[in-house]
Formats: structure tokens, sequence, C-alpha cells
């Protein structure tokens, strides 16, 4: 029996393949097998060498906006250092030979608390005196030797800050001061008599410095970013699911010799990318696991083979099923009228055809993603040189060539396009269709110029793009097609943009320089209207000065609370601005000036009436003008409203009756009573007509009051404290710099100063 069992298989192999019909069938199925392999194979083998090349550069971006955004922090951390190290009060409890000196050591810790308080990236801050071996700390306070202070085993940085000035170190904290300190520090000496007479030292917020050094939620993830000091030893890792603590020190041995690429462990091949920080001497690691990369492409592969092994098995079956019961109909019909057919019998092959459109449609659906993440880390180039991130002429060049590489390194040039009344525009246009509208601008501008010029744009938000061109051959006039381009955004769009142009063509390595011109020069747009052309230019004339000082006067006798003549002097102010007699960077911060008294200062504004800075850039003067006064306006008809209130009569008087006693310790209960009502509704009432509370606006009329004694008299503070109804100088002090955020000395000083520059 099993002697005749491969003999039968060959009968029935034989009697099979004797047949046209069959013989056809499978010489289609075998190309079409031979053609599922081979796309899907390339596809994987291609994906994994394209992926392989695109995902350095986008890995070496995110270390080096990383490394940018950490050094960011270092950098202010030590720019406040070096204040700190400057400081006359901390210099004197340096240098003092007393040991202890209150006043002097109230106000190093107040500064040191303010700066704390102020800045999120900073934990607390240690100045040490070397000679006395003392500390004024923020939040321990002042220790008189370094036995008594919990956190003074860093001292030895002394021998490191002898050859340089600033260091930023790891360090072990003692469990006492964990709550206090950090284990990243930043150290700056204070040289006394070109001794290290002191250190300052910044214990830096952990979690805000290393924010942006994110792991994947992914719990497949095989990616992990860490930091190494000078001397390779991990600062911080981000945590991850797959790379235990041998395979992290494995990848650091390996990077430390230079190798970055295809590092194999444990049957594992890895990607690194490595960058180092000029400021702190850190380096930044990134690792991915080349599996977690092609994944997608290795499932591709599989399922295709899968694909591939199904339709064998359907072929084969087809054959049996077409001998077995489709063919054996025609092969009666021959034996009985013994007729040859010379049609051959055909099967439908869609499906496998089908099959292979899928497999081809994938494959360029990956080449166009991996194109739109070009174009992408393009823009972000172009925006990143905007902000100021790309700064290094190398690191430019390189850049340069990389995403421009048809692009000649000189002969650029930078216009600044901007939408031509921003907060119009928004209102007309919904949020859901702005991004939309806004390609549309896009288009027809490179449509436009990209005949005669290479052309790129980059959306920089809001109203603003970055146009950046490059001319082919021949002669032609941007200016004369950029109207062209304005008129038909205007036609076609129904909005105007004004484009600030930089005059000249620039290298690589000036196009900062070259956007920062065409940015002013799109500030003209103030004079010059909409839907124009700016460049830069410079007139000052003797009548200019006395413009300014006038606009000056006008800016200070702007008041909310007298609309009438505010109108008026807003009305004078415009008319002198739209002579074009000053630049636009002071004719903006003369406007900004007036935009704070009208809006930020009314309380009781409406939040759909707020206008920034920003969107008033955008306008011509005419229209800032309408806002202003139209603001104005608003104010006026509400006054003339309220004056005929009862409940604001009664507020008036309230307030009347404080500003005769300011120098009172009355209450509220004496306010209320002076116009005969409760002392409930005397509250519900002042705050529903003057947007405040009685004892908040008492407070404010206090408040100007001291200012105007501080500014006009040579009172002493104790006095004027009494004389705004305080009895102790303290308690005045206190409200005070509640109040104007600075002691009442400080803001004498402050304006004893502007009063001299304008003399």
């Amino acid at each position: 029996m099993s002697k005749l069992l491969p003999i039968r298989f060959q009968q029935i192999l034989r009697k099979n393949l004797s047949d046209t019909q069959t013989r056809l069938l499978l010489i289609l199925m075998v190309p079409v097998l031979f053609i599922i392999l081979t796309v899907g194979f390339s596809s994987y083998y291609t994906s994994k060498e394209i992926l392989q090349q695109e995902i350095n550069e986008p890995q070496s971006q995110i270390l080096q906006m990383n490394m940018h955004y950490i050094d960011e922090y270092l950098e202010e951390s030590d720019k406040i250092a070096v204040k700190l190290a400057l400081d006359n009060n901390i210099f004197r409890f340096i240098t003092n030979p007393t040991t202890f000196s209150y006043p002097n050591i109230k106000e190093i810790y107040d500064k040191l608390t303010t700066i704390t308080q102020n800045a999120s990236y900073v934990q607390s801050i240690y100045i040490y005196n070397t000679n006395k071996d003392s500390f004024v700390a923020i939040p321990q306070g002042y220790s008189s030797s370094s036995a008594t202070f919990n956190d003074a085993g860093w001292t030895d940085v002394i021998k490191e800050l002898q050859d340089q000035s600033m260091v930023v170190k790891y360090r072990d904290l003692p469990d006492g001061a964990r709550y206090k300190g950090s284990n990243i520090t930043l150290f700056r000496k204070i040289s006394v008599k070109g001794e290290v007479g002191g250190v300052v030292a910044i214990n830096l917020n952990e979690s805000e410095l290393f924010a942006k050094l994110k792991s994947s939620t992914d719990p497949n993830s095989n990616s992990m970013q860490y930091i190494l000091d000078p001397n390779n030893t991990i600062l911080y890792k981000t945590s991850n699911h797959n790379f235990d603590a041998e395979t992290i020190n494995f990848i650091n041995r390996e990077v430390s010799q230079g190798n970055l690429t295809n590092i194999s462990y444990n049957d594992k091949i890895l990607l690194a990318n490595q960058t180092e920080s000029k400021f702190t001497g850190w380096k930044y690691v990134s690792v991915v696991s080349q599996e977690s990369i092609l994944a997608k492409s290795k499932t591709i592969r599989d399922v295709v083979f899968v694909v591939s092994l199904l339709a064998l098995i359907i072929g084969a079956i087809a054959i049996f099923f077409i001998h077995s019961i489709e063919l054996k109909p025609i092969r009666r019909l021959k034996k009985l009228f013994e007729v040859e057919s010379d049609q051959p019998y055909q099967r439908d092959l869609l499906h496998l055809e089908h099959i292979i459109d899928d497999l081809v449609t994938d494959h360029a659906q990956l080449e166009s993603l991996i194109r739109k993440m070009k174009q992408e880390a393009k823009s972000k180039f172009i925006y990143d040189i905007y902000i100021g991130k790309v700064m290094a002429a190398s690191e430019l060049k390189e850049k340069w060539q990389t995403y421009f590489s048809d692009w000649k390194k000189d002969s650029l040039q930078l216009l600044m396009v901007s939408i031509d009344h921003y907060p119009a525009w928004k209102e007309n246009v919904t949020s859901s269709y702005r991004s939309v509208v806004k390609a549309g601008m896009v288009n027809i501008l490179t449509e436009v110029l990209e005949s005669h010029y290479a052309v790129e744009a980059v959306d920089i938000g809001k109203e603003k793009l970055i146009i950046v061109l490059q001319h082919k051959e021949g002669k032609i006039h941007l200016e004369n097609h950029l109207k062209i381009a304005l008129t038909n955004i205007e036609s076609i769009l129904g909005y105007s943009v004004s484009v600030g142009m930089h005059d000249g063509k620039v290298p690589v390595q000036e196009i900062k320089t070259a956007l920062n011109v065409a940015e002013q020069a799109l500030q003209y747009r103030l004079f010059d209207g909409y839907s124009t052309l700016n460049h830069v230019f410079e007139t000052e004339t003797e009548e200019d000065k006395a413009h300014i000082a006038e606009m000056g006067r006008l800016i200070k006798a702007i008041s909310m609370e007298e609309p009438v003549q505010s109108i008026e002097n807003v009305t004078r102010f415009f008319e002198i601005l739209a002579k074009r007699t000053i630049s636009p960077d002071l004719s903006f911060y003369f406007i900004e000036q007036i935009r704070k008294e009208i809006f930020t200062r009314n309380k009781a504004m409406a939040s759909s009436d707020f206008v920034t800075l920003e969107d008033i850039r955008t306008m011509h003067v005419e229209d800032i003008a309408k806002v202003f006064k139209g603001r104005i306006s608003e104010k006026i008809e509400n006054i003339q409203k309220l004056h005929h209130s009862k409940r604001y009569i009664k507020c008036r008087k309230m307030v009347q009756y404080m500003s005769m006693h300011l120098s009172e310790p009355i209450g509220i209960p004496e306010i209320a009573e002076s116009v005969g009502i409760s002392v409930s509704l005397a509250s519900q009432w002042f705050k529903e007509e003057m947007n405040d509370t009685i004892y908040g606006y008492f407070t404010r009329l206090k408040m100007e009051r001291a200012q105007e004694l501080l500014t006009r008299t040579n009172m002493k503070i104790a006095d004027i404290a009494l004389e705004v109804g305080y009895q102790h100088e303290n308690s005045f002090i206190r409200k005070f710099r509640e109040y104007k955020e600075m002691t009442p000395g400080k803001y004498r000083r402050l304006n004893a100063m502007v009063d001299d520059n304008e003399l």
C-alpha cells in the first residue's frame, strides 16, 4: 500500500498537468506570486533604509531642541547668579568684617525670596561666605557656619571655581535637605580682590529643567533619552519599558567611543544620536530600537508572505476544483462531439490584482508621508532661524545643505507677509476656516512668484508668514510681481495683506538679520496703510523731537476717569502720529501706553472688546484711533447713564466721604452711615456700580494720595503713613508694596529719576 501511494499521486499530478487550462492557470499564478513577494520584500527593505536615514535628522533635531531648552534655563539661572554676585548687599555680606548684620541679611533674604517666587526653574538659592564659613539661603535663612547648615557638603566646589567662573554639576543631597536643595546646582564664584570670596549656589527645579525630556507612554516603546556630564556620568534619563540598567551602560560605552548607529546588543540593533552643549559640556543622547521603527514594515512583509502563501494554496485548490467540477462538463462535451476548443478557459485574476494594488498604494503612502515630514522639517528650520534657535554658522550651513540642496547659498531675498487688520479678519473668518484661508494666501503668492523664483513659504503663526526667495535666470522686478499677488489676494480671498521687504540679496548666514529688517519694515504699515510693500527708512528732525514731547504730555493726560478730555487728547495724539514724524517702534510704544490706560486698567471692560498690542501692529493709524476713541465714547455713555442712577449717586458720595477722611481710621460701617444705608446694601451697590469693593477702593485712594506725597513732598515715610490712615509704618510699606510692587522709598527714587531725565 505504501509503495502504491506515490504512484497514485504521480498519476493524479500527471492527469492534472496534462490539461491546457490547468497549465495556463499555473503559469499565471507563479508570476503573480513572484510579483507579490518582490513588492512585499522590496517595500520592507526600502522602508527600512529610508526610515533609518530619515529618523536620524528628527532625532537630532529633538535632541537639539531639548538641549537649547535646558541651556536657556541654565543661562537664565547664570544671569541670576551673575546679578547676585554683583549685588551690593551680597558684596557687603562677603566683605563686612562684622559677623552678622540683620538689615543686610534681611535685604539679601528678601531678594532671594523674590527671585525664587518669580523663577519657576529656581528651587532655592544659597550665598556662601568662604572666609566666615556662613550662609544666607532661601528657605533656610542665615547660618553662621557650615556645621549648622544642613546642606553644606558642596563647599569643596571652591577648588573647581579657582579656574573657572561657573560650574553646573550633579550632587547628592543629605536626607534633611532634599526638600530645600536640588541634585542639579549652578555654582558661580564671587570674586573679591581676585580671590574666591564667596559662592552663589542656585539649586534648579529638576522637574522644570527636564520637562521636555519625556519618554513614550506606550508600553511597547523601545526608546529613551538621557544626559551625560563631562565625566560620562548619567545625570538624567527618561523612564522606559525595555531598557534595563545593563543596556544603558552598554550604550553609554558605545556612545563614548563614537559609535552612534547599528549598535548590536542582545540580538537587537539600536540607533543612537548625540549632541553636546557648548554651555555646560553635557552630552544629550537618544536611543531607539530598530525593531520599534520597522515594526509596521515587518507587519507588511509578514502580511505579504502570508498572502502569497494563501494565494499558492488557493491556486492549488483552484486547479483541483477546475478539474473535478468546473471542467468536467467541458471534457464530457469534447468526448461527445469530439470538438477541440481553440479558446483557453480563463479564470478571473482580479483578486490578485487588488492585492498588488493595495501593496503599491501602501508603499506610495509611505513615500508621501516621508516627503511631508521633510517639508515640515524644512519649515521648522526657517522658523528656528527666525526665533534665534539656529545661531551657529556651521550648523546653519549644514542644515541649509540638507533641506535646500538645490538652492544656492547666497542671493536670497526675505519677505515678511502679514494679514492687515487682524482683529477684523479674526471676526470675519471662523477659527476652523482660518488655516484654509491662509493656505489660499500662500498658494496665490507662490503661483505668482515661482515662475521667476524658487519659493519657500513658512507659516509662523497668527497673521504672519515668511517668504524665502531665490531668483532664477533673467531680470525681473520683484515689487511688480508682489503687487500683482497682493491684488489677487484681496480680490479672490476678500482681505488684504502687507509685505515687509529686506532690500538686497543676502547669503545664508545673514538670514536672521534680513528677517529682522523685513519685520521692522512691515511696521511702516502703520503709516502707509493696507496692501502695501514696506521698506525701512529713517527720518528725524528737531520738529520730530517737539512732537515726541507733546505726545508724551498728551499720554500722561489721558485717563478713563476723565473721558471727555481724554478723547480730545487721543484725537490730537493721532493727528500728530499721522504726520509720520517718528519711527514705528516709538509710535507703538506710545500707542501701548494709551492702550493700557483705556483697556488694561479698565476692569469693567468686556473681554470681547480687548485689543492686544500684537493686534494693533496689524492696523493702520486711522483704525487704531477709531478703536481707542470708540472705547472712550462707550465710557462716556456709561458715565452719562450712571449719573442718573440713584445707586451711582450714593456711591459717589461714599467716594467723596472716603476722600475727605483718608487720614482717619474709618471703616465700612462709617462709610455706609455717611449715605444713610446699611453696610450690606452699601457693599452690594458699590461693587455693582464701581466694580470694586469699598475697602479696595478706599485703599486705592490712600495709595494714590501716598504716591502724590512721595513725589511732590519731602515728608518722611512714617508721616505719609499717618497722613493716609496707617498708624504703623510697616503696615503702610507692606500695603504699598502690594499695590505698586515696590517699596515707597524705591518708588520715590524712581520718580525722582524720571523727573530728572525729563528736565
